[in-house]
């Protein structure tokens, strides 16, 4: 048994399952969430044997941020360089400032959005 890490090629995206080994095939223990059939990846593999870090639940449950993603999606290029606080699909706030992200989301969350969606655009030259 091994650890892969998985990262889509042109996504950031990365996920750590198990899988098997067997007949020259590895074989994930379970179907990778959110991955294309015939996607292409980049896999790493560690021994079992090394502790896996613990997977934290969300008090909330599952949430889903299909709305985010969309928004993001639709809006990068207004946003290039700035950080992006929404609740679902719409824009709390934006700011170029790191220090000033917290105040957008305290305000997000003054406004009763109980989890604000926060993210950063990279910018043209950004690795990201």
């Amino acid at each position: 048994m091994a650890v892969i890490q998985c990262c889509a090629v042109g996504k950031i995206m990365g996920i750590t399952i198990e899988a098997i080994y067997e007949s020259g095939i590895l074989r994930p223990l379970t179907p990778l969430p959110g991955l294309e059939d015939k996607s292409r990846v980049r896999v790493t593999i560690e021994p079992a044997s090394k502790s896996v870090p613990k997977v934290r639940r969300s008090p909330y449950g599952a949430i889903d941020l299909s709305r985010e993603r969309e928004w993001v999606l639709a809006n990068r290029e207004k946003y290039l360089g700035q950080w992006v606080v929404l609740d679902g699909d719409r824009l709390v706030g934006h700011t170029t400032d790191p220090e000033g992200v917290k105040v957008i989301y305290d305000q997000a969350r003054a406004e009763g959005v109980r989890i604000p969606f926060v993210k950063l655009i990279p910018g043209l030259g950004d690795v990201g």
